[in-house]
């Protein structure tokens, strides 16, 4: 029996907002305990010169404790064609 002990995600989001939105997602979802959670703000310049940002998201998720694993879980994760992938 093999079970999943933690992942850690990376996302890219616009806005803090969107971060903080992510955030308050991840905490109140029941599957995990959220044991990490940072981002950082890119910007993108052009000829020296800022145009753009966005925030890349660091999320870190507890599915079981490495010594007693109890809960037995798989991860599905969604592409925009709506296509499931499953690990």
């Amino acid at each position: 029996m093999k079970y999943l002990i933690k992942v850690v995600e990376t996302y890219v989001v616009k806005t803090v907002d969107e971060v903080e939105r992510l955030h308050e997602e991840f905490l109140n979802d029941r599957h995990y305990q959220l044991t990490g959670f940072s981002y950082k703000t890119k910007e993108i310049k052009q000829k020296g010169e800022v145009v753009d940002d966005y925030q890349v998201v660091a999320a870190t998720k507890v599915f079981n404790q490495e010594k007693e694993p109890d809960y037995d879980c798989t991860i599905k994760y969604e592409d925009s064609s709506d296509k499931e992938i499953e690990f």
